[in-house]
């Protein structure tokens, strides 16, 4: 084991590399979403762009506002299948939603509308 010495305390590297570990661990099923903020996906049920910024509508009713893109944040949620892009603007949760002809309806009572492309693209993979 080897043991440093930082500043008059020591310090062992299995120690660092263990604290390591558990920081990676706390944020591993999180998604960042801007400064220093982290969510967990399930708590995510829409997310909406506002030109550079995005609203994240979270399940308990709450709404955070963040300089994260939608595209980023897309980009972000690619692990996570639940996730689907419905229009220019929108990222819906499929967890949470209740799918009517072209639109969503989320279980805050807002509904999400298709863009003619990728309604198009989802009815299609539903049918396959």
């Amino acid at each position: 084991m080897l043991v440093y010495n930082i500043s008059g305390i020591k310090c062992s590297i299995i120690m660092i590399e263990h604290f390591k570990t558990f920081a990676f661990m706390e944020t591993f099923n999180k998604i960042h979403v801007g400064s220093r903020k982290y969510l967990l996906p399930e708590e995510m049920l829409h997310l909406e762009s506002d030109i550079n910024y995005t609203i994240i509508s979270l399940k308990d009713g709450k709404q955070i506002i963040t300089a994260t893109t939608l595209k980023k944040l897309e980009k972000r949620l690619l692990p996570f299948k639940n996730f689907i892009r419905v229009n220019k603007s929108a990222i819906v949760n499929l967890d949470y939603i209740k799918p009517i002809d072209d639109t969503f309806t989320l279980s805050n009572l807002k509904k999400v509308a298709f863009s003619r492309r990728r309604g198009k693209i989802w009815k299609e993979q539903q049918v396959a």
